[in-house]
């Protein structure tokens, strides 16, 4: 009898175990499948707009050198990057890599669902549809591997 007990409650045991484990998988597929959703409805109604020149302030937050934390005026023409100007000190800077384009954002939401980043939080502009800010945590338990990116005051050029 006591061989049947300790059978049963350890079958009890392992099925809450994997329940338990199986748990966040679900929760992250139903999340990943709601932020694609949002992302292909905000990248819908920002390639609506046919913006191919435009301007914004950018931020990128993360442990990383100086001056990739500083806020960044970015002028895309054509969907390239043409300049960047550091807000903090009006110097141009010639590294046109320390920014981020509108698609690029997107590109980088993208990722961070397909990595399945255990944080994903992102904010869109509800008549544009461009980010204008993605936070991830790629995972929890790391310690200063989270990033932000922030975009604001996007307008168009001529």
């Amino acid at each position: 009898m006591k061989i049947l007990q300790f059978f049963t409650l350890l079958i009890i045991g392992l099925l809450m175990v994997i329940l338990v484990n199986s748990m966040p998988m679900w929760a992250n597929g139903e999340r990943n499948s709601l932020l694609r959703e949002e992302l292909k409805e905000n990248y819908q109604l920002w390639r609506s707009q046919q913006l191919k020149n435009y301007q914004y302030i950018y931020q990128k937050r993360c442990f990383c050198p100086l001056p990739t934390n500083e806020p960044l005026k970015v002028s895309v023409k054509n969907d390239k990057i043409t300049q960047v100007v550091n807000l903090n000190n009006n110097q141009v800077i010639t590294d046109l890599t320390l920014a981020n384009t509108i698609e690029e954002l997107f590109n980088i939401i993208e990722e961070g669902i397909q990595r399945n980043a255990d944080e994903l939080l992102i904010t869109y502009d509800p008549t544009l549809g461009y980010p204008t800010r993605v936070a991830i945590d790629y995972q929890k338990i790391l310690a200063d591997d989270e990033i932000t990116y922030t975009v604001k005051n996007l307008s168009k050029l001529n």
